[in-house]
């Protein structure tokens, strides 16, 4: 039985918005199924080499990820985790292009951004409109050699449909699936902790896209306050502030295009889902990439690079 198959009977089971009374059984706090058995036993037959040799096609093909001259970074001083001085008085980005943001995919996840709530606390919904958003944005990224280069993989594997419109469903699911992570609210999902960030109570959780980060730094909402690790312009593991909300270890890639790091978190929670499972090369850089699902669901639960 194919991976997708068993995918399948996990999906039948799932509404994605669920009616109220359903919503005390969702998982609280981060409720990662990290004894997930089926994709464990079933990923060891996938080696390292396999993943590193797409991905490095990935990056070769991703056409509309930023070059070196279009951002200039500040990265000051290192700190640690639990320093509460500031380090870095300036800001990470010193600039960026705002051409790059001119493009299709980056203009589709531009328009999903308002349409998240970062308190997890507060019940989030699709409606048509909504939706209409959503399913453009998985168009636009469909649309892509990145995308269509981590597609053949997994059909490959036989680990997704080969049905466009099947495919695109279970993304839907997979990314935009609602769950909890606060007695019982509907606030979260797997796109919005990863591309958009959540709070919950003083604490940033996920938010590891740069584009994300940067709008939030210009906008004078985020308060960089020094790097942990970094490579080069690759990626960079970075403490930081939200607002009153605090990110100790916050990581993402540098200038990656929207559709480059949704199909590498696609790949990797599909393909080799645990801690630092994914192993992957990027400009010759070693990078791990986490993934978990939320506990007994078919949705992303998260999905961030680590540095190494």
């Amino acid at each position: 039985m194919s991976i997708f198959v068993q995918w399948k009977k996990v999906l039948s089971t799932f509404a994605l918005t669920l009616r109220p009374s359903e919503r005390k059984e969702q998982p609280e706090d981060d409720g990662y199924d990290k004894q997930d058995t089926a994709i464990l036993k079933f990923q060891k037959t996938i080696n390292d080499e396999e993943i590193k040799i797409l991905v490095n096609r990935m990056r070769e093909a991703d056409e509309n990820r930023a070059k070196d001259d279009d951002y200039k970074l500040n990265y000051q001083q290192r700190t640690t985790p639990h320093e509460e001085e500031d380090f870095a008085p300036l800001p990470l980005f010193t600039w960026v292009n705002e051409q790059l943001l001119n493009r299709s995919t980056y203009r589709a996840y531009l328009d999903l951004v308002p349409l998240f709530h970062p308190e997890v606390s507060i019940d989030e919904d699709w409606n048509a409109e909504e939706k209409k958003k959503i399913y453009a944005f998985l168009d636009e990224i469909m649309h892509t050699k990145v995308f269509n280069l981590m597609w053949e993989f997994l059909l490959e594997k036989k680990l997704v449909p080969d049905d466009k419109f099947q495919f695109k469903n279970l993304l839907f699911t997979q990314w935009f699936g609602l769950y909890t992570r606060s007695h019982g609210h509907l606030g979260s999902s797997g796109f919005e902790h990863v591309f958009i960030g959540e709070w919950r109570k003083h604490i940033v959780e996920g938010q590891h896209y740069w584009l994300r980060f940067y709008s939030l730094e210009k906008q004078g909402h985020i308060n960089y306050k020094g790097w942990l690790l970094h490579d080069k312009n690759v990626a960079a593991t970075i403490h930081y502030d939200w607002r009153s909300h605090h990110k100790e270890i916050g990581g993402f890639l540098i200038g990656s295009s929207p559709e480059f790091d949704f199909s590498l978190f696609t790949l990797c929670f599909n393909a080799k889902r645990g801690q630092n499972a994914c192993k992957v090369l990027i400009d010759e850089f070693p990078i791990h990439v986490t993934s978990f699902r939320v506990e007994h669901k078919p949705f992303i639960g998260t999905s961030y690079p680590v540095l190494i």
